[in-house]
């Protein structure tokens, strides 16, 4: 019987083979790699400089850091050719736009990792193997990162989409193994599930409670209600994170009001310029999702379907985010000295 995990691949492969059909763009034939043609050769080492996106030029600006995996950026076929300079800057759109939020708080660690291209979901002998070796090239970014980068910093994890559905798979299996669990503040893997049935496979995932909790995960899917069963990113048993009070839910939960919100931020396609909007939205955990009140759709991302506002995750709660941020390293770094 295949595992839980597999069937919400299959079912990540499904709905991309519809968003395909939708699209007018973005499933072109941009071939890169057939993954029966990847050797040991192809294989970041991520001992060199040129495996990461980003590495901070001073590790110690910052008495804590950021991992960060993006979301998938690469259009075409196959996994991502991370040598590809014009790869390497879609990757940092994302950057400059949600991992923005470690700003200020945080040393950045980007690695690049060959994931899968939009295209390629509709590549069905090779969907899961394509998925798992983005995967192994995050875990070796991971380990690498824990073993020669951090110093024993503490640290967060977080992604989005692509990004952070890797991760989850990736820290179901390896969470608690590492010897860097104690000083992990929290984990951001937004846009995606974690799931009871991840948390009963690996009792060392646990979701937040609170603004100030630590060594927690954090996860949330943003949509409009009544769209639940439409999004792919909502899976069955999901336990969801509601970024205006931080606490989490297997059930239905406190409905927060926009008033809360301490400000959405939308930027540009390139990233580089943001408009705020204070109180954009309110937010509520139901139907395993979280769901959103939004009365301006203008500033949105477009998306296949009406409703789902994934590409927004981030910036639907951007100044909450920010806040937390700096809020949890600072009651982290507290307890560390008590």
């Amino acid at each position: 019987m295949k595992s839980y995990h597999m069937h919400s691949r299959i079912y990540l492969l499904i709905f991309f083979l519809i968003v395909c059909l939708l699209m007018s763009q973005g499933c072109s034939s941009l071939s890169r790699t057939d993954p029966g043609a990847l050797s040991d050769a192809d294989d970041p080492d991520y001992g060199e400089q040129e495996s990461w996106l980003l590495l901070p030029d001073d590790p110690d600006a910052y008495a804590v850091d950021v991992f960060y995996a993006y979301p998938t950026v690469y259009q075409g076929e196959g996994v991502q050719d991370i040598s590809d300079p014009a790869q390497r800057s879609a990757a940092m759109v994302p950057v400059r736009t949600q991992a923005s939020v470690f700003s200020g708080s945080a040393n950045l660690y980007v690695p690049m990792y060959r994931q899968l291209g939009k295209a390629g979901f509709s590549q069905v002998e090779t969907f899961e193997e394509n998925l798992l070796i983005g995967e192994e090239d995050l875990r070796q970014a991971l380990l690498y990162y824990l073993a020669h980068h951090n110093d024993g910093r503490p640290f967060f994890i977080a992604g989005h989409s692509q990004g952070s559905s890797t991760l989850v798979s990736l820290l179901r299996k390896i969470w608690g193994s590492t010897g860097a669990e104690d000083r992990m503040i929290a984990a951001y893997l937004i846009g995606f599930s974690i799931t009871q049935d991840d948390m009963e496979a690996n009792p060392s995932i646990r979701m937040s409670s609170s603004p100030h909790d630590t060594g927690c995960f954090i996860a949330y899917n943003s949509i409009r209600d009544g769209v639940q069963d439409q999004s792919v990113q909502v899976l069955e048993g999901s336990v969801v994170t509601n970024p205006l009070s931080w606490v989490s839910s297997a059930v239905d939960g406190d409905y927060v009001d926009a008033s809360e919100n301490l400000g959405a931020v939308f930027f540009t396609e390139e990233g580089d310029e943001s408009m705020r909007y204070d109180h954009f939205t309110s937010a509520q955990v139901k139907g395993q999702a979280l769901v959103c009140e939004i009365s301006d759709q203008s500033p949105l991302s477009s998306y296949p379907i009406e409703g789902i506002y994934h590409p927004d995750d981030y910036s639907l709660f951007y100044e909450n985010l920010r806040m937390n941020v700096a809020e949890r390293s600072a009651r982290f770094l507290a307890q560390d000295r008590d």
